[in-house]
C-alpha cells in the first residue's frame, strides 16, 4: 500500500531581504525578528513614505497640543498599505525645532550640537521619497508617548543614502 499525500506547496520567498549587504534591516526583516531586535539598538533602511505635519491653528483659538514629530518608512517608495511602515520618533520634540533648523541650514547656519553634549542633531535632510537607514532603538512604545504594537524606532541618528527629486530641488536652494 502507498499513502497518497498531497504535492509540496510552493511558498513564496518573503516580499523583501531581512537584512541588507551592510548589515541594516529592512522595515519587514526587523519586524520578522522580532524576537532578536525588540528592544534593541537597530539599524533600518528604507524610504520616507509620509512626514507627520501639525494641524494648522487658527489665529485666536485654542488648540491641542500637537504630536511630536514622527515619520514613516517603508520598504518601497510610495508604500501605501499602514502595516508595512515603520514609525519613527524621536528626532526632534516639536515642529518648530525643525523648521528653525531647516531655516538655518537653508542659510548655511545649521549647527549640530557638540557630540559631548549628547544631543542629537535636528535632521534638516528628511523628504518623502529619500531612501534612509536610520539607526535607533526597535521597541513598542517610545519615551516620548508613542505606543505601536508592530514596533517602532527610537531615533539615534540616520544616513540618507538617496535623494528624492524634492530633496535635491531644496539642496540646490540651500547652495544659492
Amino acid at each position: 500500500m502507498s499513502p497518497s499525500l498531497p504535492n509540496v506547496p510552493t511558498i513564496p520567498p518573503p516580499p523583501h531581504p531581512v537584512t541588507y549587504p551592510d548589515s541594516s534591516y529592512s522595515v519587514y526583516g526587523v519586524r520578522r525578528r522580532e524576537g532578536v531586535t525588540m528592544n534593541t539598538d537597530v539599524a533600518v533602511t528604507g524610504y520616507i513614505v509620509e512626514i507627520y505635519t501639525p494641524p494648522e491653528c487658527e489665529e485666536g483659538r485654542t488648540c491641542p497640543t500637537p504630536a511630536a514629530p514622527h515619520l514613516w518608512i517603508a520598504d518601497t517608495r510610495g508604500e501605501a498599505d499602514e502595516s508595512n511602515r515603520l514609525m519613527i520618533v524621536g528626532y526632534a520634540e516639536n515642529q518648530a525645532q525643525i523648521d528653525e533648523a531647516v531655516e538655518q541650514a537653508r542659510r548655511g547656519r545649521y549647527e549640530p550640537p557638540d557630540p559631548e553634549t549628547g544631543l542629537l542633531p535636528i535632521p534638516t535632510d528628511f523628504f518623502v521619497g529619500n531612501k534612509v537607514k536610520v539607526n535607533g532603538r526597535f521597541t513598542r512604545i517610545s519615551g516620548s508617548g508613542f505606543n505601536v504594537s508592530e514596533g517602532l524606532l527610537e531615533y539615534r541618528g540616520h544616513e540618507t543614502l538617496e535623494q528624492s527629486p524634492e530633496a535635491q530641488a531644496a539642496a540646490t536652494q540651500r547652495r544659492r
